[in-house]
């Protein structure tokens, strides 16, 4: 309860979603990824990331980051239910457990 009323005040010492424009970040990010990817993407199937970037922003998804397709990319390549197809291929699959 503090820690909302701190953010409510602007004196939190982390940013809250508003303060960052509602852009997505980090885990969160890599969360609604996953989500949005499985709504359009049967696991197993293959998406290049700009693809799969698309998705997110025709959702009205924003990512965070000085260059936001870069900061996704980075995001998802970390997210442990998919995994990356071939070498530097741009492309990922929804592994079946996610």
């Amino acid at each position: 309860m503090l820690r909302s009323l701190a953010e409510v005040l602007g004196i939190s010492r982390q940013s809250t979603i508003d303060e960052l424009g509602g852009a997505l970040r980090g885990q969160r990010l890599r969360e609604v990824a996953v989500e949005i990817l499985l709504r359009h993407h049967a696991p197993g199937a293959e998406v290049h990331y700009r693809e799969w970037y698309d998705l997110l922003a025709a959702e009205g998804i924003a990512v965070a980051g000085r260059d936001p397709v870069a900061t996704f990319l980075s995001q998802i390549s970390r997210a442990d239910q998919v995994e990356a197809v071939g070498g530097r291929s741009g492309r990922y699959r929804l592994l079946a457990a996610a």
